[in-house]
């Protein structure tokens, strides 16, 4: 990926699109107390554009992954955990080595069936739509800012669906991959395709069920969920004053 790519893909969307929110958004914008410096107008400007070009980008992700799931055939499916791998042979060209194995193979498949699909799907869609929740809550915010009015009823609201696709989208898309993949190698025979031990030693296959949590999205929905909840308060304040005034 050279710098020309970057700069036509990224870098011209991104300074089209900041100069457009700001043209469009500058005359609607309340004049209030505590209202953007140019810099910092310029800096949320395209901390929003970026948002809103992820939550497009998303978007067109999506379909696209759809398309490559359900159509591509034979299906390639990565990830699956092998067991009892056997040492690789070109490690052998190094003393230094002392042990090797694999962890993971990928495989092409002839006629999944469609179920396997819309999970192998889904495993990726969902961080997808996690993906496209963020960006448009970034962009709602920085909208918001532009305008000189952040804390609106509609905020939080986004924020929390945001922090709902994250822990959905980051916990789902693991357990539906490991459903997914044993539900490959129940398709193949696990009998046939799974490792084992026949008596005379063990040997390398892949493993019928695996499926390591990373607690990671956890941890970023309990923090979007705070943020929610800041605004919702802030913007009670804000209606309290307004109506005071």
């Amino acid at each position: 990926m050279g710098i020309g790519f970057l700069a036509l893909w990224v870098g011209l969307p991104l300074a089209v699109g900041t100069i457009v929110v700001i043209l469009l958004v500058r005359s609607r914008r309340t004049a209030e107390a505590g209202a953007l410096s140019r810099l910092e107008e310029w800096v949320v400007a395209l901390v929003g554009t970026g948002a809103m070009l992820v939550a497009a980008g998303s978007a067109v992700l999506l379909v696209l992954s759809g398309l490559q799931v359900f159509t591509g055939e034979p299906a390639r499916v990565g990830g699956f955990p092998v067991a009892n791998a056997a040492t690789p042979e070109f490690v052998e060209k190094s003393d230094a080595i002392v042990g090797a194995g694999y962890e993971s193979a990928w495989l092409e498949i002839a006629g999944l069936p469609d179920g396997t699909r819309w999970l192998l799907y889904l495993e990726g869609a969902l961080p997808l739509i996690a993906a496209l929740a963020i960006g448009v809550a970034v962009a709602w915010l920085a909208i918001g800012l532009l305008r000189g009015r952040p804390f609106v009823r509609s905020l939080p609201h986004v924020i929390g669906i945001a922090a709902i696709a994250v822990l959905v989208g980051g916990l789902g898309s693991q357990v539906l991959g490991s459903v997914a993949r044993a539900s490959v190698v129940a398709f193949l025979g696990e009998r046939t395709i799974t490792a084992g031990d026949a008596g005379d030693g063990p040997y390398e296959g892949l493993a019928g069920w695996s499926l390591t949590l990373e607690l990671a999205p956890i941890g970023w929905a309990l923090g979007l969920a705070l943020v929610a909840a800041a605004f919702q308060i802030g913007t009670r304040m804000q209606k309290d004053t307004e109506a005071l005034v």
